[in-house]
């Protein structure tokens, strides 16, 4: 057992990284109080009872968390754990005690809500279950550990299969997804989150997406749906209908496909003809018609309902912002939104000889 002054927090300190560490890579979908009580167990058992604060402090805080856990606790709990916490931590001999104390304090600031949901609404919070971190914070849900692996053996068309099995864009993901799956990377028990997005990037920057053959559709069902709007999420739809077997119709307004992926990211960020390979590898998933420059007015959409068995609407939100001041509308004034789409149709300004002034300072003014 370690023994040091609890004033010693240089000794202590690789023990607290290693359970902070351990918090940040907890699934999501875990209950955290229910973590809690796993890590005040795991102290109480090294324990050596020579200490009052070690000995019936965290053996008390334990039987308290349990309430918590079990929704038979009441609002005043809180405060009574979170007090007694502080006198362990302050009293004990060892680290033992005020390690387990700190940990637990640093718990109850970063789970405030799921505490006092499970004492004033006598349930967890939405959606907990255990789940593969990663995986879960994706938006997609792609399976990470396999596309890693797959990445990691060199089997790279592999690797954009899996990606495509729950998101049929994995070249655009891998340039610019936001990447939440390393938010809570396992390999934060170690040192830090693995790059997933760069390996992700690496697989298709090895193999074109457009050269990885898509699943075979099912049978024809006979069904036709149209889908308005050629974006990530038209496309998506388009892309998994036409596996199940359906005809699918895509109408876009715009000259070309891939909606604010080609109207709103400037080609240094996300180069076209990598777009071009994802839309490939789409269109040729199944049956597929596309009409471009194609707009759907109320007419138009009564006319689609009348055709087909559904309609998919992915217009998307590609309004530009304006700011609210006396001049915003004036000639020559323009906002980002419209720049790029000019500019993602190949029409660029010519500013030669003018000044240019941009408002703003952040991913956008910068493209």
């Amino acid at each position: 057992m370690l023994s040091v002054s609890t004033n010693d927090r240089s000794a202590i300190a690789p023990f607290v990284d290693e359970y902070e560490r351990r918090v940040r890579a907890t699934p999501p979908g875990m209950c955290p109080v229910v973590l809690q009580l796993s890590l005040l167990r795991a102290s109480g058992c090294q324990t050596c009872g020579k200490c009052v604060p070690c000995r019936e402090g965290l053996p008390q805080l334990e039987r308290m968390v349990e309430q918590v856990v079990a929704f038979n606790a009441t609002p005043e709990i809180l405060p009574a754990m979170r007090a007694l916490a502080q006198n362990v931590r302050e009293t004990a001999d060892c680290a033992i005690g005020w390690h387990a104390a700190e940990v637990f304090l640093q718990g109850m600031d970063a789970f405030a809500d799921e505490f006092k949901r499970h004492v004033n609404e006598g349930r967890c919070d939405a959606g907990v279950v255990q789940s593969v971190p990663c995986e879960t914070d994706c938006p997609a849900h792609v399976n990470v550990p396999a596309y890693v692996q797959m990445v990691g053996e060199g089997d790279y068309a592999g690797a954009v299969a899996m990606v495509r099995k729950d998101n049929p864009f994995p070249t655009a993901c891998g340039y610019v997804c936001e990447h939440p799956c390393e938010s809570r990377c396992r390999r934060t028990l170690i040192d830090a989150p693995i790059n997933i997005r760069g390996l992700k990037k690496m697989a298709c920057d090895q193999v074109e997406a457009s050269a990885v053959p898509t699943p075979a559709p099912a049978p024809a069902t006979g069904k036709r749906v149209a889908v308005v709007g050629a974006g990530p999420s038209g496309l998506t739809a388009a892309y998994f209908l036409a596996l199940m077997g359906h005809h699918v119709d895509v109408f876009e307004s715009r000259k070309r496909l891939g909606g604010m992926m080609r109207y709103g990211i400037p080609a240094y960020r996300f180069p076209r003809e990598k777009l071009d390979q994802d839309i490939r590898a789409i269109l040729g998933a199944g049956d597929i018609s596309v009409h471009t420059e194609t707009p759907v007015d109320a007419a138009k959409m009564e006319e689609l309902s009348a055709d087909h068995d559904a309609v998919y609407v992915a217009i998307g939100a590609q309004g530009g912002k304006m700011l609210d001041l006396p001049g915003a509308d004036a000639e020559g004034v323009m906002s980002a939104v419209d720049l790029l789409t000019r500019i993602g149709d190949g029409d660029y300004p010519d500013f030669t000889g003018k000044r240019v002034v941009v408002i703003g300072g952040g991913n956008v003014a910068m493209d």
